[in-house]
């Protein structure tokens, strides 16, 4: 009979490492994994060792038998942290990288025994910008390390030896989390940022958003005929948070408001067009006259709405009650002046169009 898994809880306790704070970063990684992202992993000395040992448990496999973790060990190319230290300093040898590799949706996995490291540091600084979520393993409670990351998992250690040792327990328990995280999830469909998904898909990603402390912010419309107005709209939104979710009216909802003869532009087109604009991460089609249903399932930090809905004299926002409920705000979008697409829409018909 096989051997039952260890008592990873147990065993952290007993180390002096919050286990509840491993799960959270099993869960950060394990979200960035499902909707496309990476992990990139950096630390000196020893700690190099440990994030090419856990690259290689997710580019391999733990335990589990389940397909390839994108996972990346920034110690690996010589070249490149030679090159990098001899032009830029060795303090950006990891941050260089990970400005040329990070994209936001990734996870940045810095390891430091002293939690003090410049150069690792710097990458954690460059991978908060660049919008990764962060993760770090450390010796040590209120180092420089702990204050620069989302999660810190904190190995306690008398020396370097110690808190080496610990940190190897740690990095199989993230690994066995992860790993069941993803088993578990199966054949769930990977979406990276720009695609076009579910209200029951986002569900699933918002926890692992939430856990990482990522503000998700959320706008929706019809986007019938996409003008310069619409742009400024969604890049506005994008700026007030860290994902932006954009909820699309069907072909019926939208001709239940607009009228006969709209939309213009099938839902699946309309919906693929938006998805691959530069500020959108995620679009959703929903059915409704209004949003509700997909904002209670997906409670976005921030909800957008145009000028126009603004008070004290703008239209009525039915939404608000359900977003402020859960502890959500309301924020309004400047307008580009005329530009609309219900004057695009006259135009084009008076124009003879179809």
């Amino acid at each position: 009979m096989a051997e039952a898994p260890p008592d990873d809880a147990a065993r952290l306790e007993a180390l002096g490492v919050d286990p509840a704070a491993v799960e959270r970063a099993a869960a950060i990684l394990a979200s960035a994994f499902a909707a496309g992202g990476k992990a990139l992993l950096f630390g000196n000395g020893g700690s190099a060792a440990d994030a090419q040992h856990l690259a290689a448990e997710l580019v391999g496999r733990f335990e589990q038998e389940r397909r390839a973790l994108p996972a990346l060990a920034l110690t690996v190319d010589t070249s490149a942290l030679t090159a990098i230290a001899n032009d830029f300093g060795f303090e950006r040898v990891f941050a260089r990288q990970v400005e040329a590799h990070g994209r936001a949706g990734d996870v940045a996995v810095a390891i430091s025994t002293s939690g003090a490291s410049p150069n690792v540091l710097a990458a954690v600084e460059a991978a908060r910008a660049a919008g990764l979520a962060t993760i770090g393993l450390c010796g040590r409670a209120g180092c420089p390390l702990c204050a620069a990351v989302d999660i810190a998992l904190v190995s306690p250690g008398a020396d370097t030896a110690s808190v080496q040792e610990t940190h190897l327990a740690v990095e199989h328990a993230l690994c066995r989390s992860v790993e069941r995280r993803v088993v578990a999830a199966g054949a769930a469909p990977v979406e990276p940022p720009g695609s076009v998904t579910t209200v029951e898909r986002l569900g699933e990603l918002r926890a692992g958003w939430r856990a990482a402390g990522r503000t998700v912010v959320w706008t929706n419309g019809c986007f019938d005929v996409l003008h310069a107005g619409h742009l400024a709209g969604l890049e506005a939104a994008r700026a007030l948070g860290d994902l932006l979710v954009v909820g699309l009216n069907s072909d019926a909802s939208a001709r239940r408001l607009k009228g006969e003869g709209r939309p213009l532009v099938p839902e699946d087109e309309r919906a693929r067009l938006v998805a691959s604009l530069r500020p959108v991460d995620y679009v959703v089609v929903f059915d409704e006259d209004t949003p509700e249903a997909a904002l209670d399932r997906v409670r976005p930090d921030v909800h957008c709405k145009g000028a126009d809905y603004a008070p004290p004299d703008g239209k009525p926002v039915p939404e608000r009650p359900l977003v402020e409920s859960y502890g959500g705000r309301v924020e309004f979008l400047p307008l580009v002046p005329h530009r609309s697409t219900s004057a695009l829409v006259d135009a084009i018909r008076a124009g003879g169009g179809e």
